[in-house]
């Protein structure tokens, strides 16, 4: 790409330069988009193809799935994302809701390059998931209790 140069001769690369240029297969949409509208899916799991340059589905599971499940598909030394259909009991209203969930994944144990791209190629996922109430960067499985999730729910 063209960098364009400031007087001080900094080189100034444009935001497409800057992306990690990593690509997001029609699957994940696809998944995402029956978890959203049928409600067959209680989380999708993605993660990188082995070149690092595709964003794919590593895992679904049905609506029995539960929280506890979903949060041991996220290794430690390994990044990802996911998607998790939240329930939780509305505070003004009392009533039961839902809302999608997007978390990144990038524990310290895992690599910096792991970790450089998860994070440069988060956007490109999550523009792509339409219908994400809320997003939840952890490090540590403490991060994802789900009092924490609900709460971050409840503030949006």
């Amino acid at each position: 790409p063209e960098a364009n140069y400031d007087q001080g001769r900094v080189p100034l690369l444009s935001a497409a330069a800057m992306a990690s240029g990593v690509g997001v297969e029609d699957d994940c949409v696809k998944q995402f988009n029956d978890l959203k509208l049928k409600h067959n899916l209680k989380y999708i799991v993605y993660g990188m193809n082995q070149d690092m340059t595709q964003i794919k589905v590593l895992k679904t599971a049905g609506p029995e799935a539960n929280y506890d499940q979903f949060k041991e598909e996220f290794p430690d030394g390994e990044c990802r994302y996911g998607v998790y259909d939240a329930e939780y009991t509305d505070p003004k209203t009392g009533g039961q809701r839902n809302k999608i969930v997007f978390y990144i994944w990038c524990p310290d144990s895992a690599k910096v390059r792991p970790k450089m791209i998860y994070a440069s190629s988060k956007d490109e996922l999550k523009k792509r998931l339409v219908g994400v109430a809320t997003e939840v960067q952890a490090s540590d499985k403490s991060e994802m209790e789900y009092s924490e999730v609900v709460e971050r729910i409840n503030r949006t």
